[in-house]
């Protein structure tokens, strides 16, 4: 499975990327009927938000690293160079643009609908 990534680009601004996540059998017993699942990565909590049809931020960062599931609604990142990428329901995307010093993503939601996200802080 492909993940989408955000992250500082070393010259104060932010880029994209993509993460191969590797699924393997016999893991764990604790999803008895997942036959396939990844390796397990640790996690601080975990958070629900909405953001509205017609939201946009702007100078945007995470103060922590994020792995974040778009449960609804589609939204667009766009990175320091300009660079745009969507997403729509079901995807996922690794927030770790953790340079507050040179803030410089920016979201904004498509559509009529509402972008219901879930947000698990990785550190």
């Amino acid at each position: 499975m492909r993940i989408m990534t955000f992250s500082n680009d070393g010259k104060g601004g932010t880029q994209f990327g993509h993460q191969m996540v590797d699924f393997q059998s016999g893991l764990s017993g604790f999803v008895v009927s997942s036959q396939m699942m990844s390796a397990a990565r640790p996690c601080k909590r975990y958070f629900f938000t909405e953001l509205p049809p017609g939201f946009a931020s702007s100078k945007d960062f995470s103060s922590r690293s994020q792995l974040c599931v778009l449960l609804s609604g589609e939204v667009e990142l766009s990175s320091s160079t300009g660079d745009t990428e969507r997403l729509s329901a079901g995807g996922v995307m690794l927030l770790d643009d953790t340079d507050y010093e040179n803030p410089s993503r920016e979201i904004r939601v498509l559509g009529d609908e509402a972008a219901h996200i879930l947000v698990v802080q990785t550190e």
